[in-house]
């Protein structure tokens, strides 16, 4: 059994199998997904998990070297975007229907609980050395 970080069995294997410049997607429960990348879907309840827990966990497990949201969660959700800017190291916006273009692209989306508007990340994969 493992000591500590994400328990999910197939959470856990997709993020081992990204490598440098893989994108994921840390997704609220509406984005629309669509077919191409690997979807682990966490979504229990409206709110459970959250982004911020999901993200805090994956952010424990990878190295991230740049994200992405949508310019509108400024505006539209002024909290998610002040807890995206403190935990990433450099954060880029682009217009909400570029971003739900660039989903098709990646290679991982988790899809969490959470029902705020534009709460959605999109992570690159660094190296730890």
């Amino acid at each position: 059994m493992k000591r500590a970080g994400i328990l999910h069995a197939g959470l856990n294997a997709e993020l081992a199998r990204l490598g440098h410049t893989d994108e994921l997607v840390v997704a609220d429960c509406g984005l629309p997904i669509p077919a191409g990348p690997a979807v682990v879907d966490l979504a229990f309840v409206f709110g459970v998990p959250s982004l911020l827990q999901v993200l805090d966990a994956v952010l424990a497990e990878l190295v991230v070297e740049r994200a992405l949201v949508a310019a509108e969660v400024d505006e539209r959700n002024p909290r998610c975007a002040a807890a995206l800017t403190t935990r990433l190291p450099l954060v880029d916006r682009v217009a909400h229907e570029e971003f739900k273009a660039r989903v098709a692209g990646v290679r991982l989306v988790i899809r969490t609980g959470e029902a705020t508007p534009y709460a959605n990340v999109l992570l690159r994969c660094g190296v730890p050395f």
